[in-house]
């Protein structure tokens, strides 16, 4: 039968409210904010009564290297600062660059005839200006962007642009800083000042968060996982990450809240991954250190942007696990719960992926609906509906039981 009125939308917005407050400094490598978001999620799993898995803690402590930005980031043009995360971003691999700086425009038109003129004699107080805004053909501009990152070897390197603008992590240091700008926040300036002093952080401690609910059967598990990690900060800019990932976490709490009180059929593994925005390093770490064999998995579902399911959601592995997810639809026809359900091959971009090249049948399911903010400063938990929240954690509930 499919769940009847098991509602936890308000406690999902607790979630989201919490976990995108500027305390939690975008759940990044500043301020310390993916180890108080950590913290959050443990105190949040030993109130509801769920624990460690057996012979362990409730945190997989790992580490890898990463650039931060604590320091101020400033851009002035002429007389004008510009609004970090809304007319610029640090490119996250950015070296120290601190000055006044002569812009070279360098476009399609005039590009030869530019570089040469930087090639035959550069001058270290000059910045490169590419301009991308009229380039349509998509080869041409990955050429464009080719040259603009060798360029960055010898100059700072202002990228300009009138695409979205979506922030990362930083796994290196390059020596000099490349911006990327908003095509209508750039006027043509005669000096550009450049504030960007990045630490470089070796060995970065990070931590998974897992708890366990034993199930009926023993030596088998169903493992739910998502990461609770994001961009953090670019100086005073936060990026919050509600949609990306914080909507996730709160779906996996809300699922822990349930199946704490109706003991499952398997065992439930609860992983909250850490290093998904810096290359998936949490879940890459784990499949190499399992708590457990991970061919005693019957499944592995990792929810990734729950942030509306007003249009319903996309099950990746879908087209591969046809079982799986004929079962997942039966469930939600017969419920009524979201809109439609669409399959997807394999996908390399979310925490489920090593566990698939492992054989581990999972789905990484996310929503679809009118939440679109993603890797940006408006990530906010306010502009979050989590839409169908609830329809989607019975479902979710439904198909766990019945696998």
């Amino acid at each position: 039968m499919p769940t009847v009125g098991f509602g936890q939308k308000d406690y999902a917005v607790s979630v989201l409210n919490t976990l995108c407050s500027d305390f939690f400094a975008g759940r990044g490598y500043v301020n310390d904010g993916v180890d108080k978001a950590a913290s959050y999620i443990v105190n949040e799993l030993k109130k509801n009564d769920i624990g460690p898995f057996p012979g362990h803690s409730y945190v997989q402590k790992y580490h890898f290297d990463v650039n931060t930005f604590p320091h101020q980031v400033q851009v002035v043009m002429g007389n004008d600062t510009l609004t970090a995360g809304q007319d610029y971003l640090i490119d996250p691999n950015s070296g120290k660059t601190i000055g006044e700086f002569i812009p070279i425009e360098i476009t399609p038109q005039n590009i030869q005839k530019s570089l040469n003129t930087v090639l035959s004699g550069v001058n270290l107080r000059s910045i490169l200006v590419f301009d991308s805004r009229t380039i349509a053909n998509n080869d041409s501009l990955q050429n464009f962007r080719q040259l603009a990152h060798e360029a960055n070897r010898m100059l700072p390197v202002v990228w300009l642009t009138n695409q979205k603008l979506m922030y990362a992590v930083g796994r290196r240091q390059n020596k000099h800083a490349y911006l990327t700008i908003m095509g209508d926040a750039y006027k043509s300036p005669t000096s550009i000042q450049l504030t960007v002093n990045p630490l470089f952080v070796k060995q970065f401690e990070n931590k998974n968060v897992i708890g366990f609910i034993p199930g009926k059967k023993k030596k088998k598990y169903i493992v739910l996982t998502g990461h609770y990690d994001h961009l953090g900060m670019m100086g005073k800019a936060i990026f919050p990450g509600a949609n990306d990932n914080a909507s996730g976490v709160a779906m996996l709490l809300s699922l822990a809240k349930h199946f704490v009180k109706t003991k499952p059929k398997y065992g439930l593994v609860f992983i909250f991954f850490s290093g998904e925005e810096a290359g998936l390093e949490g879940s890459k770490y784990f499949v190499k250190h399992p708590f457990f064999n991970l061919q005693q998995v019957r499944f592995l579902l990792n929810i990734d942007i729950m942030g509306s399911a007003s249009k319903g959601i996309t099950a990746v592995n879908g087209t591969v696990h046809k079982k799986h997810f004929k079962l997942l639809k039966k469930i939600n026809e017969k419920g009524r719960y979201l809109p439609t359900i669409k399959p997807r091959g394999l996908t390399q971009n979310s925490d489920h992926y090593f566990f698939s090249q492992l054989g581990v049948p999972s789905f990484f399911v996310y929503a679809m609906g009118d939440c679109k903010n993603y890797h940006d400063i408006n990530d906010k938990a306010e502009n979050t509906s989590l839409d169908n929240f609830d329809a989607t954690l019975n479902l979710f509930i439904d198909f766990i039981n019945k696998l």
